[in-house]
């Protein structure tokens, strides 16, 4: 074999054992890289036969070479698909850090461990400015329990841009509070890249996990309460009708945990003082009279029930979800954004489909077009539609995989930055009385990505109007 095809089969050995050893050096073993693991033992076992003759290797040359572009091909791909990936930067003048604690309601009865006769018990996690990066990066999922099997295992491999429990940077006023409620069957941390942007501009940010919601509830005593919602609504009325009703049941269970969290503000403000460097503050960590929330899909149909029960949230955001409740009905006084994900009006032909799928989904779409038009019309809002996403662009999924992860076509780097600018100047506005230029306009946004309009009370003008009775579920279509 001449030397070219040895130099060759080196090139590709000192590659594939650069690879291997820099994940070994990190201790990063990941499945994307297993092709590239395997080549550069082959192609070990090969230089090695050189040195020793025990096989035809000019014979052998096209297969190991084959294995050995094959492997890191393989990889990149793998690793394309599926990426270690990192989260934005944040763009505040504060460093992140994050903390987590545990609320006991002694008031409330675990209705998912009813055996033991507990408590209802959240665990929250805290994001808030810091006066340090150095130390250790928070890891994305926090507990090995809860790091996927399969293609998603890497995610264990995933650091966020906060610190762990580092001391709380100095302020002359105390900072606003923002409550995070996640999705349908969602974890506190699916919104990293909007929470730490948050904390990094000033605001303490509090994350939800509703027991008998979220998948895998694990407290800090080793305890973990098991769920597992349905999410179907297309495939029959039966199952429509079913999810109507556990989404009311879910809105109230959520809409209580938000309200005890709010309850407990005192404690966790005391909680957060005690992680000042030197010694407690001359006055209190958080601003307890101005509270804003937000939340993802079903989330955000808590963020407006809570607004719509508790005048103490000053204001709400609802990202890609629909209302239940008196929210539904009725709307809230606060202050109120709506995000929403690339989708049409549903036409009159959608909705009487034959197709029962794509006719309850068009259903579903048709509600919260009413339900966004009635609150406008009685209580004004901000209202934005981000071309070209899809409903999990609200989220930090789209992150986790280039396949299949619920996004739309827009970037998902530039979804996170446009869906950030908004939150900021939103809580910025309604919380710190701070001007935004974005939310100034009556129309049009400097993203062309945006579609945005902002409306007082009354102020929806004369576009068609689906209406969907919430109780019912009949639809009528009618053009004012």
């Amino acid at each position: 074999m001449n030397k070219y095809k040895y130099l060759f089969l080196l090139t590709l050995l000192v590659a594939t054992a650069i690879l291997s050893l820099i994940d070994l050096a990190k201790g990063s073993y990941r499945w994307q890289m297993l092709p590239v693991y395997v080549s550069s033992i082959l192609l070990l076992l090969s230089f090695l036969a050189i040195l020793k003759p025990m096989i035809d290797l000019p014979q052998l040359f096209p297969y190991v070479a084959g294995v050995g572009l094959f492997s890191l091909l393989a990889a990149a791909i793998f690793s394309y698909l599926y990426p270690i990936f990192t989260f934005p930067v944040p763009t505040g003048q504060y460093t992140v850090s994050t903390t987590s604690i545990d609320l006991v309601d002694k008031s409330r009865t675990e209705l998912c461990d009813l055996s033991t006769q507990s408590a209802r018990e959240l665990v929250i996690q805290v994001w808030y400015p810091a006066t340090s990066s150095n130390g250790a990066k928070a890891a994305y999922l926090q507990d090995k329990r809860l790091i996927p099997t399969g293609v998603f295992s890497h995610l264990g491999l995933i650091k966020t841009n906060a610190v762990r429990d580092a001391s709380i940077a100095a302020s002359d006023s105390p900072y606003p509070i923002v409550i995070y409620t996640p999705s349908w069957s969602g974890f506190r941390t699916d919104n990293t890249f909007q929470t730490e942007e948050l904390a990094s501009h000033g605001f303490v940010v509090i994350g939800l996990e509703h027991p008998c919601s979220v998948p895998m509830a694990i407290y800090p005593n080793g305890r973990v309460i098991y769920s597992n919602l349905s999410a179907d609504y297309t495939s029959s009325e039966e199952a429509l009708n079913q999810w109507l009703r556990v989404g009311e049941e879910q809105l109230a269970l959520r809409t209580k945990d938000i309200l005890f969290v709010i309850d407990q503000l005192p404690q966790i403000n005391a909680r957060l003082d005690r992680l000042h460097q030197h010694q407690a503050p001359s006055n209190s960590t958080l601003d307890l009279n101005k509270i804003g929330i937000f939340g993802h899909s079903f989330g955000g149909a808590a963020a407006a029930q809570a607004c719509a029960i508790d005048p103490r949230l000053k204001a709400g955001m609802n990202m890609d979800g629909l209302l239940f409740g008196s929210a539904a009905q009725h709307g809230a006084s606060q202050p109120f954004f709506f995000m929403n994900s690339d989708y049409p009006r549903p036409t009159a032909a959608d909705l009487n489909s034959t197709n029962g799928s794509k006719r309850r989904s068009k259903q579903t779409d048709a509600w919260g077009y009413q339900q966004r038009d009635r609150w406008f019309e009685h209580h004004g809002g901000y209202d934005l539609k981000l071309l070209e996403s899809a409903h999990m662009n609200f989220s930090d999924y789209p992150l986790r995989s280039r396949i299949a992860n619920g996004g739309g076509h827009i970037s998902t780097d530039r979804a996170m930055k446009i869906i950030n600018d908004y939150t900021v100047a939103f809580f910025d506005r309604e919380l710190k009385n701070k001007p935004s230029s974005l939310l100034n306009r009556q129309s049009g946004s400097p993203f062309p990505e945006v579609i945005f309009q902002s409306y007082s009370s009354g102020g929806i003008g004369s576009s068609p109007h689906t209406k969907f009775d919430q109780q019912s579920n009949s639809i009528d279509i009618n053009t004012k």
